[in-house]
């Protein structure tokens, strides 16, 4: 969620300055708008959303909303996809900041992930599915920009760590695919019966790559997330 001031200051810089926008301000007035139509969106579902609410939350024009997004629908896709790939660049850290250790870094990827099941940012986005259009086509984009692009960095990973090459893409991505449902599977069936704990969640995460990883053998090392 962005401060009031962040959103304040971004509505200020989409309203600055006459005559054609700079490259600066473009991307002010781009951004504002995103925050408050997802704002509005989360707050009123997708039926319920006004675009001249979004604009005015925004500091522009319907016309210049309109000029940027021509359907409610098409600013919904752009919620997402920003949502989604912003999420994307926090998940995967630069350079040397993930470890490097294969078991260590899958950890860091799980628990990040973990983190956002727990946050409760997926139940909103899954509300708007609900009630927006052409929903089939917006979960077909949020899993070709989310969730394979989560299962390829995984599957990189773990090629990474094979250096003698004994691992083929194939079997890194069905590896990658496994960890997914086992994280995805096991918050689902949990959030059933009420909100999950963080801390419940990243005990799972790490004892899931443990499992992953060893087999069997990790078996006995299982512990009591509750």
């Amino acid at each position: 969620m962005k401060k009031s001031g962040s959103i304040a200051a971004r509505r200020v810089a989409a309203k600055r300055g006459p005559g054609r926008p700079t490259a600066g301000r473009i991307e002010a007035i781009n951004q504002a708008l995103l925050v408050a139509a997802r704002t509005e969106f989360y707050r009123s579902g997708y039926e319920g959303a006004r675009v001249d609410t979004i604009a005015a939350k925004a500091g522009i024009s319907k016309a210049t909303l309109y000029d940027r997004y021509p359907t409610k629908e098409a600013l919904l896709r752009a919620v997402v996809t920003d949502g989604t790939t912003t999420w994307l660049a926090s998940w995967q850290p630069d350079g040397d900041s993930a470890p490097s250790d294969v078991r260590l870094r899958l950890k860091y990827r799980a628990r990040k992930l973990m983190q956002w099941y727990c946050s409760g940012k997926l139940e909103m986005l899954e509300r708007l599915f609900s009630s927006g259009p052409s929903m089939q086509e917006l979960r077909r984009m949020r899993h070709e920009v989310g969730h394979k692009r989560i299962i390829q960095v995984m599957a990189q990973d773990i090629i990474d760590a094979s250096t003698d090459h004994s691992i083929s893409p194939r079997s890194a991505t069905l590896i990658g695919e496994m960890l997914m449902a086992m994280l995805a599977g096991w918050w689902g069936a949990q959030q059933e019966l009420g909100a999950v704990e963080l801390e419940e969640g990243l005990a799972y995460a790490d004892h899931a790559v443990d499992v992953l990883l060893d087999g069997r053998s990790a078996w006995s090392r299982a512990k009591s997330a509750r």
